[in-house]
């Protein structure tokens, strides 16, 4: 059969000099003209083709960088594709909440409006002056490996009005929209990062759940 594979990336674009708007201070979302989606690509292996590139169903006007699934599922068929949410209308801007897209059952991909809302998508949003980062999935222990809900989404957010950081714990078992049933809080903040493990105590840290 074909194989289906989901990242997050900018729609085909002419512009030479956006990646500019990246450099200095921070990011100036005014002169980052392509927003990120979450994108599907279908190939055929026999035939060595693309058959279709799209953005992927459910999450149309979704803007979410650093997308992950269970880590049981990385090689196997996943209905929910997490990630760092933008917003939830097309605009670009910054992380500041956690998205749950449901890549199989979602609606097929329609194309919609400029800043129409995306009434689909589960998310969470921290709310002003809040950023996240990339978050990890760490399966629940002694959980169904085979149920991709029996894990935790864990990810550091930081809280610029307080320049502290906390790590949000949400139960996938929940709708993320309930938001995290704990925070971590750190004495101070810490840099803005990428990716992270999960090392367990009970073997020393010996083995880890990568993102």
């Amino acid at each position: 059969g074909n194989i289906n594979a989901y990242f997050s990336g900018w729609p085909p674009s002419d512009s030479k000099d956006f990646l500019g708007a990246w450099g200095g201070h921070s990011p100036d979302f005014r002169q980052i003209p392509p927003t990120t989606f979450l994108w599907k690509l279908v190939i055929d292996p026999k035939r060595k083709e693309c058959v279709s590139l799209d953005v992927a169903p459910g999450s149309a006007n979704v803007c979410v960088e650093h997308i992950l699934v269970h880590p049981n599922f990385n090689t196997r068929k996943a209905e929910n594709v997490y990630g760092t949410g933008s917003n939830l209308i097309g605009d670009s801007s910054p992380p500041c909440g956690y998205v749950k897209c449901k890549v199989e059952s979602g609606s097929p991909y329609t194309m919609l409006t400029e800043g129409e809302f995306n009434t689909e998508v589960d998310a969470y949003w921290f709310g002003t002056r809040y950023f996240v980062t990339e978050p990890i999935i760490v399966p629940k222990q002694d959980g169904n490996p085979d149920c991709e809900e029996q894990a935790y989404l864990l990810g550091m957010v930081h809280d610029a009005a307080r320049d502290r950081d906390f790590l949000a714990i949400f139960d996938l078992q929940r709708a993320l929209r309930e938001g995290p049933i704990a925070k971590v809080w750190l004495k101070s903040s810490v840099p803005h990062g990428l990716h992270g493990c999960f090392a367990s105590e009970e073997d020393g840290g010996k083995s880890s759940v990568f993102c």
